[in-house]
């Protein structure tokens, strides 16, 4: 008898860690072949497609997790609607550093959700660096004063 060659991701015969790679792995896929959006570099927030990037979403989550998943493509388009509404509203108290690391279009597939988590996070390490402006690094990774 033949052993059967494949991937089965229904049912019993992969676990849920190795599911979680699996997405992460089809996401990533993904984004490389995702189509660019506008550049981060130009004077307002880029404009993503962020219908194909539900609609590939959706696809994959079904895909791995079954029908049973909560994402769906209207749940996707609402919270990325929302986080380009935060984005363009503080745009411009972003530095222009933070947006360009943050809006990557050619690194990985758009949404805004990613960008203003990593825009947020940008502003909370710049804050802290503010605040410990006095402090020193040492190797072991504990600041001195």
């Amino acid at each position: 008898m033949k052993p059967k060659l494949g991937v089965t991701l229904s049912g019993p015969t992969l676990s849920w860690t190795t599911k979680r790679r699996l997405l992460a792995t089809g996401l990533f896929c993904l984004s490389l072949a995702t189509p660019g959006v506008a550049s981060a570099q130009s004077n307002g927030v880029p404009t993503a497609d962020i219908a194909t990037t539900c609609r590939t979403s959706e696809k994959a989550l079904v895909a791995i997790f079954g029908a049973e998943t909560l994402q769906n493509f209207q749940s996707c388009m609402n919270s990325e609607n929302g986080a380009r509404e935060q984005i363009v509203k503080n745009w411009q108290n972003f530095p222009a550093g933070a947006r360009q690391r943050c809006v990557d279009t050619t690194g990985y597939m758009p949404s805004y959700v990613e960008w203003l988590t990593c825009l947020e996070m940008e502003q909370h390490v710049e804050a802290l660096r503010r605040s410990n402006a006095g402090a020193t690094a040492t190797t072991d990774g504990q600041g001195k004063r």
